[in-house]
């Protein structure tokens, strides 16, 4: 995520965030979710699944999202608590 212009408050770096992740469904693609939530902070491989971090400093708390390495497509995700 880029970071905040000129006289951005903190809500509504939360509010941007938020929305972002409303827009994650599972069976998205990796491209897909790429595109929407950028770059992971943290990538954490198993045989199986491959789950991407997403750390926002911001108010210290993070969202993943896990891929079935069988299908490359969403499984799970969990949303950032704000």
């Amino acid at each position: 995520m880029s970071p905040p212009g000129p006289g951005t408050t903190t809500k509504q770096i939360k509010k941007q965030i938020k929305y972002k992740w409303a827009q994650i469904d599972n069976d998205m693609s990796k491209k897909e979710v790429a595109r929407i939530l950028g770059i992971p902070t943290d990538v954490h491989d198993s045989e199986d699944i491959e789950t991407w971090k997403y750390k926002y400093d911001i108010s210290r708390t993070y969202g993943s999202v896990s891929f079935r390495r069988s299908e490359d497509l969403v499984w799970f995700f969990s949303k950032p608590s704000f």
